[in-house]
C-alpha cells in the first residue's frame, strides 16, 4: 500500500469515526469535530498492542487491519514496560467527551498532563493553536517521539519532560488543566496554576480500580461528571505491585464464606474511597475467579472467591471492612459516582454527597513509581 493510498484510506476511516462520535453525542461542537477530522491518529500510533488469542499482540503498518484498528473507538496500548502496559492512546470517544467538557474558548491556554503519543496535544493545538498548549509527561522517550510527530504536522506546542503532579509553573497560569492519567488525589500545584475561573478535569482512581471523572475550579470546589473514564495512573500515584504486597502479607487468621464475593463495577469507585490504603487484584484459585485485597503497608489481606469461599489474614479484616462500606453505601440508596461533589484545599480533600451523609477523604500519600519492581 502506497503512502497516498494509506492517507486516502485513513481520511475515510477518520470521517467514519468522527461521524460515529457525533452520532453518539461524544462530539457536539463544530470546532472539536474539525480538530478530530484534522488530527491523523495513525500518525501518532505507528505501532501499538491489542489483545488477541495470544494476549497482547503487536500491530505495525505491515500488520493486517492496522489502519482500521486505529480508527476504531477503542484505546490502544502503545508502550509496554517489562510486559506491563505503561502508556496508551486513549479511547477517542472518551477524549472527545473530555475535550467538550473542558468548555474552552478561543485564546485559552491549556495544560495537558500526560503527553503520551501526542495525539491529544494535536487535537488541542488544532482547536486552540499550538502556542496555547503545554503538555507534560514523565517519560523522556514518549516526549521525544511526540515532539517529532507533532513537528511533522507543523505543530509546535510546548512539550516538557517532568512529573505531571508539579504541573508546569513556567507556562502558566492556565485556563484549563486536563489530565490523561488518573490520580488518587488532586496535586495542589494544579490548582495554584489555574487562572481565576479556571477548571481542572482529571480522573480520580481508587485501589479497587474504580474511576470517576472529576471537574473542579480554582476555588477547589467541583463535582464528579456523568462521563465514564479510566486511565493508567500517574506513575507517582500507581499502586504497588502484587509481589511487593504479597511479601508483606500476614498469616491467615480466619476463613469462612461470603455472600458478596465480587465487587461490581459501579461500586469500585465509591467503596475504594472508603478503603484508601487497600489495593485489589484479580487472583483466582485454580480456575475459580477471585478478588484479593491487600493493605499497602500493614500486611492485612483478604481473598474472596466466586464460589463464596473467603480467607483473611493480618491485623485487619479487609473483606469485613469492604462489606461494611458496601452496606453504608446501600443504606444511602447506593448513589452513583456522579452524585458526589469534590472539595480540595491544602488541609483536606473530600469526595462527598451533597448532604454529607457519605463523605470520604482522599489519601495524602502517593507511591513513588521509581521504586516499583515492575518498572
Amino acid at each position: 500500500m502506497t503512502a497516498d493510498t494509506i492517507e486516502a484510506e485513513a481520511e475515510a476511516l477518520r470521517l467514519a469515526l468522527v461521524d460515529e462520535l457525533t452520532a453518539s453525542g461524544a462530539l457536539r461542537s463544530p470546532q472539536w469535530r474539525h480538530a478530530f477530522l484534522t488530527a491523523p491518529r495513525h500518525h501518532f500510533t505507528p505501532t501499538f498492542f491489542r489483545y488477541g488469542r495470544a494476549g497482547l499482540e503487536r500491530y505495525s503498518p505491515a500488520s493486517p487491519g492496522w489502519l482500521s484498528a486505529i480508527y476504531q473507538d477503542e484505546a490502544l496500548t502503545t508502550q509496554l514496560t517489562t510486559g506491563i502496559p505503561t502508556s496508551s492512546s486513549s479511547q477517542p470517544s472518551l477524549i472527545a467527551r473530555m475535550l467538550e467538557a473542558l468548555d474552552v474558548e478561543d485564546g485559552m491556554r491549556v495544560l495537558e498532563i500526560g503527553t503520551g503519543t501526542g495525539y491529544s496535544a494535536a487535537l488541542l493545538s488544532y482547536r486552540l493553536g499550538a502556542r496555547n498548549v503545554v503538555t507534560v509527561d514523565v517519560d523522556p522517550s514518549l516526549v521525544a517521539a511526540a515532539v517529532t510527530r507533532l513537528a511533522e504536522l507543523g505543530l509546535e506546542p510546548d512539550v516538557y519532560v517532568g512529573d505531571g503532579a508539579a504541573g508546569h509553573s513556567g507556562g502558566g497560569p492556565f485556563d484549563r488543566i486536563m489530565a490523561t492519567c488518573s490520580v488518587r488525589s488532586i496535586p495542589l500545584a494544579w490548582q495554584e496554576q489555574l487562572t481565576p475561573g479556571g477548571r481542572i478535569l482529571v480522573t480520580l482512581s481508587t485501589g479497587l480500580h474504580g474511576y470517576a471523572l472529576a471537574e473542579l475550579g480554582a476555588d477547589g470546589c467541583g463535582r464528579i461528571l456523568p462521563i465514564e473514564a479510566s486511565f493508567m495512573p500517574m506513575r507517582s500515584h500507581a499502586d504497588p505491585a502484587f509481589v511487593t504486597l504479597q511479601a508483606l502479607a500476614g498469616p491467615s487468621v480466619m476463613a469462612g464464606t461470603t455472600e458478596h464475593p465480587g465487587i461490581g463495577n459501579g461500586e469500585r469507585f465509591v467503596l475504594g474511597l472508603s478503603l484508601p490504603e487497600v489495593v485489589a487484584f484479580g487472583l483466582p484459585d485454580g480456575k475459580i475467579p477471585g478478588t484479593y485485597l491487600s493493605h499497602r503497608s500493614d500486611g492485612s489481606w483478604a481473598h474472596a472467591l466466586a464460589d463464596g469461599r473467603l480467607s483473611q489474614g493480618g491485623p485487619q479484616r479487609l473483606w469485613d471492612q469492604l462489606e461494611a462500606a458496601r452496606e453504608a453505601w446501600r443504606a444511602e440508596g447506593a448513589p452513583r459516582p456522579d452524585s458526589f461533589q469534590v472539595n480540595v484545599d491544602r488541609k483536606l480533600q473530600r469526595v462527598h454527597t451533597p448532604d454529607d451523609r457519605l463523605s470520604y477523604e482522599l489519601p495524602e500519600f502517593v507511591w513513588q513509581w521509581s521504586a516499583r519492581p515492575d518498572e
